[in-house]
């Protein structure tokens, strides 16, 4: 009894730090593609890259479970960081929806911010000013995966240029 107490409890505790490790339910490798893949595009516009926030992340996987919970497909009403979401049925992974987040791209021409063209997670995940970014990810009921990308510090400025 005593030995199968102990693997249960290293079980958990081993999920509890992989939980505390990136702040969310995203796993330590998924966390990895993401960020990889935000610092690639960050790149090829000569901004630095990113780090991740496992705060961040945890207000991002706050704002994921109410979507996946409500099913609902909006942005938060207040918030304090810069905010990409995305919503999925199939077989979708948070890479996917930083990989979506970055097609926008094709619909960018370089200027200053104006929220017209449909770039605004691209433009938010590149902008230059921006240091941190965490993710969360939750599913409904129905298996829809609910993915939120929260930035700080935000982007996406009215009559600023995002590099």
């Amino acid at each position: 009894m005593k030995k199968i107490l102990t693997i249960v409890l290293l079980f958990v505790t081993g999920y509890a730090n992989a939980q505390n490790t990136t702040g969310s339910k995203i796993s330590a490798d998924d966390m990895q593609k993401v960020l990889d893949q935000e610092n690639a595009a960050r790149k090829e516009v000569g901004v630095p890259p990113v780090i991740w926030s496992a705060d961040l992340a945890k207000y991002a996987q706050e704002w994921a479970d109410h979507l996946a919970s409500s099913k609902s497909f909006e942005h938060r009403s207040q918030h304090q960081y810069g905010e990409n979401i995305y919503m999925g049925s199939g077989n979708y992974t948070p890479l996917d929806a930083s990989l979506a987040w970055y097609s926008e791209k094709g619909k960018y021409k370089y200027g200053k911010f104006n929220g017209k063209g449909g770039a605004g997670h691209y433009t938010q995940m590149i902008w230059k000013n921006t240091t941190q970014v965490g993710v969360g990810v939750a599913f409904d009921s129905d298996g829809k995966i609910y993915v939120v990308a929260n930035y700080s510090p935000p982007g996406n400025w009215m009559g600023e240029l995002p590099y």
